[in-house]
């Protein structure tokens, strides 16, 4: 899986990906379409190496699922497993794609899908308007945190209600605080306002995300 894809030229034709990107491309466009993969996916990249075991205690989720899923992963490419250890220890790297000189998929877009899992609000946006939106509306929420939009704004850049606007802006907190300190692609995404996003939460932890408990 690369760590990070960048376009290369086709004279005449602009640019394109490598052919050889095309697996890691697809693997990633399955985290967007399946929160729950996307959630481990991101667990252990952040969070890693960790066991199948920390997987199901932290992420609160069945035995059966948690080994289905990180078997998924790993045909996709995305996990790795280090068998030499006793549990096994799971590893993932953080990768970007770029679209058109805009990154499409990072750990940080991943997690705000991941979120969808967990959060009623963030469910329902994306149900309702599509992932596209939300991660248009996490792009969004950043420049609101680097106080350069009203959540009433963003909720109009949205074209969604104020009130659901204003709920995906702090939804969406613990995707930007863990992406500031584990995404290594985190400025590629806010290229003009990384540094000035403040979400306002004094420490990262695995289990921050439970924004509805």
């Amino acid at each position: 899986m690369p760590t990070l894809t960048e376009k290369i030229s086709i004279a005449g034709e602009g640019t394109a990906p490598s052919i050889d990107d095309f697996d890691g491309f697809l693997a990633a466009a399955t985290l967007l379409q399946r929160p729950r993969l996307a959630r481990s996916y991101v667990y252990i990249c952040y969070y890693g190496p960790a066991t199948v075991q920390e997987l199901i205690d932290t992420l609160d989720v069945a035995r059966a699922t948690a080994y289905d899923d990180i078997e998924r992963l790993e045909t996709l490419s995305l996990v790795e497993r280090d068998e030499s250890t006793r549990p096994h220890k799971l590893t993932a790297e953080p990768f970007a794609f770029v679209d058109q000189d805009e990154l499409a998929i990072t750990p940080t877009v991943l997690h705000a899908i991941a979120l969808t899992e967990i959060d009623d609000d963030l469910e329902y946006f994306q149900n309702r308007y599509g992932t596209g939106r939300l991660v248009r509306g996490l792009r969004l929420t950043g420049e609101h945190y680097a106080g350069q939009l009203t959540q009433r704004l963003v909720a109009e850049k949205l074209d969604v209600a104020p009130a659901e606007g204003m709920a995906v802006v702090q939804a969406l907190r613990p995707a930007l605080a863990a992406g500031q300190e584990f995404d290594p692609y985190f400025d590629r995404l806010f290229p003009a306002i990384a540094d000035a996003i403040d979400v306002d939460i004094d420490r990262v932890q695995p289990r921050s995300d439970r924004t509805n408990e």
